[in-house]
């Protein structure tokens, strides 16, 4: 009797197997000092990977360098299979563009326009890279901003708007681009506890709903729960990437078990 075979869905084997963001051996040096050497990252399409490790470990440097705001010494970065940056390859403006347009960006600090409101701030992205008329802006940026729970105050200035509502409109910004992938970069660290919950709430949704996620954080709880692989830096170097479980609980070397160990202890108290 012949053996029946299970076979995934073909979607979910996709899902499963296209690299939105690969990196090989990425390295840069500043003077005599290694920010990073030779640190290497495949995303995968709906994934969420973090990167933690200690202050000064050159997470928000390699981040940086994934959509070229930094421009490393050498290695290798594809967006979607193609190629963006190696030793010798050069992107026009344009080009450099495009790619920054593919990887949303939010930072630590939120660069919101402060004479414009929460809608504008979003509207104003389509707008100068020319993916929308204004009304399609508007639509586009209410539906958004009521995605990150702040239809309410779509209408208020930036500066009035405390440090989380800030932080999710700079998400709602992001998302108008439809990029492929986020990148965060320390998104809660300029936030007190409350504001923090806010802003790693819209993430989680995001991450439930598909959201391709790059995220550099100290926020292990968000780690552990919602990522869906961790990678852990130290030093300039990548020092062990895995599952988050595992990372946390049976993490290999000696220096990430120490460093999940401790984050553990402090998750509890």
């Amino acid at each position: 009797m012949m053996e029946t075979l299970a076979v995934e869905n073909p979607a979910t084997v996709a899902c499963q197997t296209t690299s939105i963001i690969k990196a090989d051996g990425v390295s840069l040096s500043f003077a005599d000092i290694k920010a990073l050497e030779d640190v290497s990252i495949d995303v995968r399409q709906s994934e969420v990977v973090t990167i933690v490790g200690p202050s000064g470990a050159g997470k928000s440097t390699f981040l940086r360098c994934l959509n070229l705001l930094t421009r490393p010494d050498r290695g290798h970065i594809a967006i979607e299979g193609k190629l963006i940056f190696n030793d010798t390859l050069t992107l026009n403006k344009r080009d450099l563009r495009d790619v920054r347009r593919k990887l949303g960006m939010v930072f630590q600090r939120f660069h919101l326009f402060p004479h414009l409101t929460a809608l504008e701030n979003v509207t104003l992205a389509m707008l100068d890279a020319g993916i929308a008329t204004r009304d399609e802006a508007v639509e586009t940026a209410t539906r958004l901003l009521d995605r990150v729970g702040l239809l309410k105050r779509a209408l208020s200035p930036a500066p009035r708007l405390s440090g989380g509502e800030q932080q999710r409109v700079a998400i709602a910004r992001a998302l108008a681009m439809k990029p492929k992938a986020l990148l965060f970069d320390e998104p809660t660290s300029a936030l007190d506890p409350e504001a923090s919950r806010e802003v790693l709430s819209v993430m989680k949704e995001l991450a439930q709903q598909g959201t391709t996620m790059v995220v550099v954080t100290h926020e292990m709880k968000f780690a552990l729960n919602v990522s869906d692989r961790i990678l852990f830096m130290e030093g300039g170097k990548a020092i062990e990437s895995g599952a988050s479980e595992d990372m946390f609980y049976r993490a290999k070397s000696p220096r990430a078990r120490a460093f999940f160990a401790q984050a553990l202890d402090h998750m509890e108290t």
